[in-house]
């Protein structure tokens, strides 16, 4: 399947007389997700939906490829926005070259999701999945302009960011693979809920592994980015007065000196942050698992989404 969506989008790009030049931009920041771990196994996840609901897995390769190009942009924008360490191919040319290559998968994506018009002969499906996909982007679009100007989020205001971008979009993967099969709610909900609960699972696990990064390796931080991490966010919300005074103190400045970070793990550790995130993988593990059910898919079709939960785990 992933050759066939890397046909279509070479297609879309040649059909729309993009230029070489921005091409080569678009496939570099491709190239680059398909390098990073789980990206292209997680693209499965439609095929996986269409099929497990009854449909058939070619129907889904427009979806699917929209998806992934929205995912890779959203990336990128994402990587600009926060200031986050620059990706070599676009390191060089600057933030503006990313944003650009993100605003051209964008209008790629949508032209993917225009494929269904053909594909599919019953005309109501595309225009629901197509305004059922953008709908959603709206809402994560809302969720990321939250995090960029709530520079220190609540607990709460935490998990509603990660549900409206994280849980959000892989949600969004689920359902509209679904929806080319079925358009029984139940099952299209229970779709829904094991993307949401393995969206957040991700971006828990992303949280996790970047403390355990900084607990092995203390060195010379942005605090932005920690400072709305999980830990942190949860560490804020129970500790003592004094130590979050303390703690914010710390905050105050645009980098933390390794000393500093070796005091605020200290501080997530005694605060019981670690365990906190190890108690949410299990319960979102468990929701996802519980969507599965409520979206009665085979026997025959459980295995693979189970392997995709297994490959999201705790790092040691």
């Amino acid at each position: 399947m992933l050759t066939s969506i890397q046909n279509l989008i070479e297609e879309i790009w040649q059909e729309a007389g993009a230029w070489p030049i921005f091409v080569q931009a678009m496939r570099r920041a491709l190239s680059k997700r398909s390098g990073e771990g789980n990206d292209y196994r997680l693209a499965s996840l439609p095929g996986y939906c269409c099929e497990a609901a009854g449909g058939e897995p070619g129907d889904v390769i427009p979806v699917t490829a929209a998806w992934l190009l929205f995912y890779t942009a959203a990336h990128l924008m994402d990587s600009v926005e926060d200031q986050d360490q620059l990706d070599p191919w676009w390191e060089e040319l600057g933030p503006g070259t990313a944003a650009s290559a993100a605003t051209g998968l964008y209008f790629t994506a949508t032209l993917a999701l225009n494929r269904l018009d053909v594909l599919l002969s019953e005309r109501e499906t595309p225009r629901e999945l197509r305004a059922g996909i953008l709908n959603r982007f709206l809402v994560m679009c809302s969720g990321q302009h939250l995090d960029l100007v709530q520079t220190q989020p609540i607990l709460e205001q935490y998990w509603q960011i990660a549900g409206a971008k994280s849980g959000a979009f892989f949600a969004l993967a689920c359902w509209a693979g679904a929806r080319l099969a079925t358009d029984h709610s139940d099952i299209l909900e229970g779709f829904d809920q094991f993307g949401f609960e393995t969206g957040l699972l991700i971006q828990i696990l992303d949280d996790l592994m970047e403390f355990r990064y900084m607990a092995s390796s203390p060195e010379k931080k942005k605090v932005r980015s920690l400072r709305r991490s999980l830990p942190v966010v949860y560490t804020l919300e129970v500790c003592s007065e004094e130590e979050r005074n303390r703690l914010n103190g710390l905050f105050v400045a645009d980098y933390l000196l390794p000393e500093h970070i070796e005091e605020i793990v200290a501080a997530i550790e005694g605060n019981g942050g670690v365990l906190y995130m190890l108690m949410e993988l299990d319960r979102h593990r468990q929701l996802a698992l519980d969507g599965l059910k409520r979206a009665k898919v085979p026997g025959s079709m459980k295995g693979k989404f189970i392997a995709l939960l297994d490959e999201l785990h705790a790092p040691d």
